[in-house]
């Protein structure tokens, strides 16, 4: 079987030809989906302007004077503070819940009482267990 330069030719044109169209076809998805990302985004509006208070000198005669404590007001997107509060309760017994799951109490099984264990654990185990001697 003999090969021509035709032959070769013909090969390396199908080749570069697939690529061709293999990377055109790539571009084209990235270009839709920046279009995608580009029309799906949520449209910024513009901050109103907050009202002033109309007597500011009767607020800071009261922060001054201590009475009351200083109300601390949370912008969150569309949740009022019970919701805000309890998020943060949420959060923090999951991470106390986190740092106890070593616990003996969460353990599905003791330390040491599974029969079987892999030939790496069992060497790792008696690695820590027993101390390193040089010779």
């Amino acid at each position: 079987m003999t090969f021509s330069m035709d032959d070769l030719t013909w090969g390396l044109m199908m080749m570069v030809v697939g690529m061709g169209v293999v990377f055109a076809l790539l571009l084209a998805l990235m270009l839709v989906l920046m279009l995608i990302g580009r029309l799906d985004r949520p449209r910024l509006e513009a901050p109103a302007a907050a009202p002033e208070p109309a007597e500011p000198a009767a607020e800071d005669a009261a922060s001054e004077a201590g009475s009351g404590a200083p109300e601390v007001r949370i912008l969150a997107d569309g949740l009022d503070e019970n919701q805000v509060a309890a998020i943060t309760v949420a959060v923090m017994t999951h991470a106390q819940n986190r740092r106890r799951q070593a616990a003996p109490e969460t353990r599905a099984y003791a330390p040491g009482s599974q029969l079987f264990a892999s030939r790496w654990l069992t060497v790792g185990r008696g690695t820590q267990n027993s101390p390193s001697s040089r010779r």
